[in-house]
């Protein structure tokens, strides 16, 4: 197996607080930190990602982790790709807790 060539990768900061945020980047590799969120049990936080390297017919894989953020289990729910951005739903599975800091959501982007 070949190693993939990473090249394309970068980093970007979410603005917004409530139930959606958004960030910019031109990757198609990434990795993007949320402002610091209180995300509820059983909600959502969708985040919106500007990317002109991004297709719609792309085949995107996200992950999502706990930042500085020590309750709450967030998981990705869906991931929508489309022409220049690519719309991350992530789920608060925790049936109590909130999610209580930033989260780190990290995708790649392959062509179809």
């Amino acid at each position: 197996m070949s190693t993939m060539n990473r090249t394309n990768g970068g980093t970007a900061s979410c603005t917004g607080t409530g139930a959606t945020s958004t960030a910019t980047l031109a990757n198609r590799f990434g990795k993007l930190t949320t402002a610091a969120l209180t995300t509820a049990a059983a909600a959502n936080h969708v985040i919106t990602l500007t990317n002109t390297a991004i297709a719609a017919t792309d085949q995107v894989f996200v992950s999502v982790a706990l930042g500085t953020a020590t309750t709450g289990q967030p998981t990705v729910g869906t991931v929508t790709p489309a022409a220049g951005s690519l719309v991350i739903q992530i789920v608060n599975r925790d049936a109590a807790a909130a999610v209580n800091g930033t989260l780190v959501v990290s995708y790649a982007s392959f062509p179809a």
